[in-house]
């Protein structure tokens, strides 16, 4: 039998308070690479037959390798579970226990032979997508007719999208009942920290295509796979990584992976291999397996080993494969992020804009639905909460679930410049600003009300300040002053309501230098902007 450890006994607790509250609805819990969904997934099983014999459940994932690793972990918490293994890959067909776990191609079609589904479990849910007509969904849809209480529970790293909106917003989940940070995990040590190291090869996307939100993989390989890029970065990852046991490559295709993995063997004696989709399952599990003894060092893969792979003794990370999508970048990041013994953290090698434009990984959040109207055609209109991705009524300023207030309209900044930046949220660091939004923050016990100040960097909220427009003479007056006046505006509003008024008048920093002061990010140096340098 496992203990669970403190944050996921407290995950699992707010879970059950969830249902307990919402009588209708599908949470998703988000818990960050590290937190052991597989073992919070087998103790909820546990604890919901022990409570309701009756119960059945269902747990979908989209691949082989989750299948075993969340039943080994269900086995290690419950060994004497009455599980089901339903997967064509696995090599199992059964049926009629307790608990079934099932890869979604094996049992897409075969609702009519699951029985009574009472909760689905589906592992990386953030792969479920809004359109109707997906494995997922069919399953999902055609089980209810069956089991209309059917409940189902997503489990993610990542509860937002490739393009970054909540997956509450559209689609299947309404929403995120239990969340584990990625923070947290650093914070307590459940996690390696990445630590960065600058690179002088730098792969320039600024002309490759962009379509939904992501590069186009043939204009992403037109600008990455040149040989002087993958000579020069293989040369710094040689010598950079010189210390590091385990190297994992992440490549942009099979031609780009087959390049870089020829360089390091052939120019830097590396032990090294391919994986990707083209590689047959048996060799792919025997390079793995090579790769896991120390028999490889490098590992260049494409696309295959950002869910799935386990591999805790990674520590060092190169990432050759640019990418705008915060789940994968968030997934890539994740695979050196384990501990083992032995290792202190994971050497991150970004030879692509990816970390500063998305910014530190542990940062990472979702976002609110851009330029739409929230609303729900079967009830009262919504609007999502930027800070937890939960749906509230459009007249309520503060969230309920995480307490963070609704902000006005933001005014998006097409303009702002690519910065250096740190991997992880931590130390002095840069960001880029790419909008700048404001909102009447309201005072607390008596205290005068101020404007809130949030500056956001891709994804994510680098850094907020909290400006004394209606503070009566005094610092704090002159500060708010002082503030206005830099961003090159006059005369300073007496009110936040002016302020507001008059936000298009202000000047916004092309980027922002923050540090850590206790529990609060402090901007410590600001960069404007070319075109508004000039007060």
């Amino acid at each position: 039998m496992l203990t669970l450890r403190p944050y996921q006994e407290a995950a699992l607790t707010d879970l059950w308070t969830w249902f307990e509250r919402n009588a209708e609805g599908d949470p998703i819990v988000e818990a960050s690479v590290g937190a052991g969904k597989s073992v919070m997934i087998a103790e909820l099983c546990h604890r919901a037959l022990e409570s309701y014999p009756e119960t059945r459940i269902l747990m979908v994932v989209h691949v082989k390798e989750l299948i075993e690793q969340n039943l080994q972990k269900l086995l290690q918490v419950w060994p004497e579970a009455p599980v089901g293994v339903y997967s064509a890959s696995v090599g199992s067909r059964q049926l009629g226990r307790a608990i079934t776990y099932a890869t979604i191609g094996s049992v897409a079609r075969r609702a009519h032979q699951l029985g009574q589904v009472d909760l689905m479990l589906v592992d990386e849910c953030h792969l479920i997508s809004p359109n109707e007509a997906t494995m997922y969904r069919k399953l999902i849809d055609e089980l209810r007719r069956y089991c209309p209480a059917m409940r189902v529970i997503g489990w993610t790293g990542t509860a937002f999208r490739g393009d970054g909106i909540w997956l509450t917003q559209q689609g299947l989940f309404t929403h995120v009942a239990a969340r584990v940070t990625m923070a947290q995990l650093l914070k307590d040590g459940y996690l390696a920290p990445l630590v960065g190291a600058s690179t002088a090869t730098r792969i320039d996307t600024h002309d490759v295509k962009v379509v939904a939100g992501e590069f186009v993989i043939s204009s992403l390989a037109k600008a990455t796979d040149k040989a002087e890029l993958v000579k020069s970065a293989c040369a710094e990852l040689v010598r950079l990584a010189a210390g590091r046991r385990k190297w994992l490559v992440f490549a942009v295709t099979v031609q780009h992976a087959h390049h870089l993995a020829a360089e390091l063997r052939d120019a830097h004696g590396v032990a090294c291999d391919v994986v990707s989709a083209d590689t047959p399952k048996a060799e792919r599990e025997s390079l793995i397996s090579a790769f896991k003894r120390g028999q490889l060092r490098a590992l260049v893969n494409v696309a295959v080993l950002t869910t799935g792979f386990d591999a805790p003794e990674v520590d060092c990370i190169a990432l050759l494969r640019a990418t705008k999508s915060p789940v994968l970048y968030v997934q890539i990041a994740g695979r050196g992020m384990r501990t083992a013994d032995g290792k202190t953290d994971c050497l991150w090698l970004d030879f692509t804009d990816t970390t500063e434009a998305l910014g530190p990984v542990d940062a990472i959040r979702g976002r609110a639905r851009p330029k739409k109207r929230d609303g729900d055609s079967q009830g009262a209109p919504f609007k999502t909460c930027d800070g937890c991705g939960n749906p509230s009524p459009t007249a309520t300023a503060v969230c309920p679930h995480c307490g963070a207030m609704f902000p006005e309209p933001e005014r998006v900044n097409h303009a702002a410049t690519v910065s250096m930046a740190s991997p992880l949220a931590s130390g002095p660091q840069w960001h880029s600003v790419t909008r700048v939004s404001y909102r009447h923050n309201q005072g607390r016990d008596g205290k005068p009300d101020t404007l809130r100040v949030e500056y956001w960097s891709g994804f994510r909220i680098a850094a907020m300040e909290w400006v004394c427009i209606e503070h009566p003479a005094g610092w704090a007056r002159s500060k708010a002053q002082a503030w206005w006046n830099a961003r090159g505006a006059s005369p300073v509003p007496e009110t936040i309501a002016e302020a507001l008024e008059r936000t298009a008048e202000l000047r916004e920093p092309g980027r922002i230098q923050t540090r850590q002061a206790g529990k609060y990010t402090e901007i410590v140096n600001v960069e404007w902007q070319p075109d508004q340098a000039a007060a």
